[in-house]
């Protein structure tokens, strides 16, 4: 999974407003992906479809105060938003308790560990192995996602290869044609992730 440390800083605070406002500023801080499940909007048809995610939820009382403040506010997919929803169960300050890791002091790439058997995400704590249960980390489109990312990434090593093989290829011109077009084919799935479908001021108009 491609999760990614998400750096916060007050200074950061938009001067008027309020956290709907800021949906863009929020989806680029957190790299226009699920800061739970990594997952990037294009898979959920992009921004529109995207969750404004309180890390400390606002609807429990001691954090009314952080309903608009810009380092309490993440990037979710609808479907991790709706598990984790209002859960808190401590404050994040052991990684051997249950309770949700700050994304923005732990990049979850360390806290987790993928099964290179069947793309199953495993917790190394005891909270990334409460995450991982209470927000279905294991959910069948993840797996999905997971086995595609790796592929991905194989594929980027075979197009590597067989662009160096062209370079030494005179005569097969068919072999020539085949391999510029795996290798199209292959960069275009490559760039899937890169691509956002459209912006929210673009719907909003």
């Amino acid at each position: 999974m491609n999760w990614k440390l998400i750096i916060k800083d007050k200074a950061t605070q938009p001067e008027k407003g309020i956290y709907t406002d800021w949906k863009e500023q929020i989806a680029e801080e957190c790299f226009f992906q699920c800061i739970y499940c990594s997952i990037n909007e294009a898979q959920f048809g992009g921004i529109d479809h995207y969750h404004i995610e309180h890390y400390k939820p606002k609807s429990i009382e001691k954090f009314k105060a952080l309903e608009n403040d810009i380092c309490n506010l993440f990037y979710s997919c609808p479907i991790c938003n709706r598990f984790k929803s209002n859960d808190w169960p401590n404050d994040a300050d052991d990684l051997d308790i249950i309770c949700y890791p700050d994304p923005s002091e732990y990049n979850y790439s360390e806290l987790f560990e993928i099964s290179s058997d069947d793309y199953k995400v495993n917790g190394k704590y005891i909270s990334t192995r409460y995450m991982t249960e209470r927000l279905y980390l294991n959910r069948p489109q993840l797996l999905y996602e997971r086995r595609e990312t790796v592929l991905q990434q194989r594929a980027e090593n075979v197009t590597k290869a067989i662009e160096s093989l062209q370079e030494i290829i005179d005569t097969k011109e068919l072999l020539k044609e085949s391999n510029k077009g795996i290798i199209e084919l292959l960069k275009t799935t490559q760039k899937r992730n890169n691509i956002r479908p459209y912006k929210l001021a673009e719907i909003r108009k």
